[in-house]
């Protein structure tokens, strides 16, 4: 009998299929687990892209009403603009680079102008 692949169980004869049938299971298991940990992920980021862009608005809100110094709100919206493009939504980034010309430029008309845009959209 040495040699052989089949043992004694307490449900009869093991066979080769079963152990395959086992792994695969467990195969299956590992991917749903991998797969919901990627939800997660992609969770995660399309929050960060939602609270960069909220950030990215409020800054310049409160630009357009003198409310924070031009300093202040060309580095923030410029770090908002670098995170949306790593994320994923990176087109995002480009209204928040177009805030940051606005503020290059102290051209609050042109802030308000955009974020009235991006209100109605």
């Amino acid at each position: 009998m040495a040699g052989r692949c089949y043992t004694d169980s307490a449900f009869g004869i093991f066979r080769p299929a079963d152990a395959v049938i086992a792994v695969v299971a467990r195969l299956a298991f590992l991917l749903v687990l991998v797969l919901a940990a990627c939800g997660d992920d992609a969770d995660k980021e399309l929050k960060s892209a939602r609270s960069w862009s909220a950030t990215a608005l409020a800054v310049g809100r409160h630009w357009t009403r003198g409310e924070v110094p031009s300093a202040y709100a060309r580095d923030t919206l410029r770090h908002a603009a670098d995170e949306l493009r790593k994320g994923p939504l990176p087109a995002a980034a480009a209204p928040v680079d177009e805030l940051v010309q606005a503020v290059d430029r102290e051209d609050r008309a042109a802030a308000r102008a955009l974020l009235e845009a991006l209100a109605r959209e």
